[in-house]
């Protein structure tokens, strides 16, 4: 089973702008691949630049991990970290694929130096399964990608870009973000550094169903899905166990949709234990409510 080195671009100290916003989560989309290719056979490493040096950590990770395939998280302020990680992934003979919003909405971007092999856009778990299996079974080619959605890719001078593949619509059969990949203490340590609380990211949904102009086209499409409450008060019931948080921050493409689905929340979290005061996109609550009394600020 071929071998895969997720890398997340981002290197702080490179990064004078992020390290001004003090917010280093970590990355929750890579985590998500990483779960689902591992469940389903593959060796799945996380090579994450937030807290190293410099680029040089990557040709590190590139030695240390020995992988077949490297697959880079793209937003458009990553950019430019991703081509250079690119360029070094294909120095040393890699298969390399880009994956995100950035190379979802802009594919040539990163198409068009040569560094990246494929782009996979929209939703990634189960397309980045699809590509390891044409990488063992040696169908990753130009000519086999034609027929296989959810990619882009160049023939001769044209970036070619097949439809994308359905999203996944149940959402509790996805295996949890595989955490364990990462220092997620760093990160819970440096978020209570600067701003005096630990929190850890987690998803509830994927996908907005109202296609304002101004907003790019979400990774996860237009599509509006959820995740059962009680899946999702047994996760933060396990984080609870494992790590010393005290607040949530909901990383979903809209939130508050559904009133039904948080008094459900509300519930299950309550009877796991599992209430922790939580924050949003669309702030729903304020940062002194637990997660309990959510319904009083609807």
């Amino acid at each position: 089973m071929a071998k895969l080195l997720l890398a997340h671009p981002l290197v702080l100290a490179m990064s004078p702008a992020e390290q001004e916003a003090s917010s280093p989560y970590f990355p929750l989309g890579l985590l998500y691949v990483a779960g689902y290719v591992r469940a389903a056979g593959h060796d799945v490493a996380i090579f994450d630049g937030t807290f190293a040096d410099d680029y040089d950590a990557f040709d590190a990770a590139l030695v240390t991990e020995r992988p077949d395939v490297v697959g880079i998280s793209g937003v458009l302020p990553t950019r430019e970290a991703a081509l250079i990680l690119a360029a070094k992934a294909k120095r040393n003979g890699r298969v390399v694929i880009a994956g995100g919003p950035d190379p979802t909405a802009h594919p040539a971007a990163y198409l068009t130096g040569g560094a990246f092999d494929v782009v996979v856009h929209h939703e990634g778990e189960q397309t980045i399964g699809a590509l390891l299996d044409r990488h063992d079974s040696g169908e990753l080619t130009v000519d086999g990608l034609a027929d296989e959605p959810g990619v882009a890719y160049r023939r001769d001078a044209d970036v070619v870009v097949t439809p994308p593949r359905p999203p996944i619509d149940d959402l509790d059969a996805l295996p949890l973000p595989a955490r364990d990949l990462i220092d997620v203490e760093r990160y819970l340590d440096a978020w209570d550094d600067a701003n005096g609380y630990r929190s850890i990211t987690v998803s509830t949904s994927r996908g907005c169903p109202y296609g304002c102009s101004w907003c790019t086209d979400a990774v996860h499409g237009a599509g509006f899905r959820q995740r059962s409450p009680e899946s999702v008060a047994a996760e933060v019931r396990s984080l609870a166990d494992r790590y010393d948080i005290t607040r949530l921050r909901l990383v979903d493409d809209v939130d508050g949709i559904e009133r039904g689905w948080l008094e459900r929340w509300a519930e299950a979290a309550e009877a796991l234990g599992a209430a922790i005061p939580f924050e949003a996109l669309n702030d729903l609550q304020r940062r002194d409510i637990p997660l309990l009394d959510v319904r009083d600020t609807l």
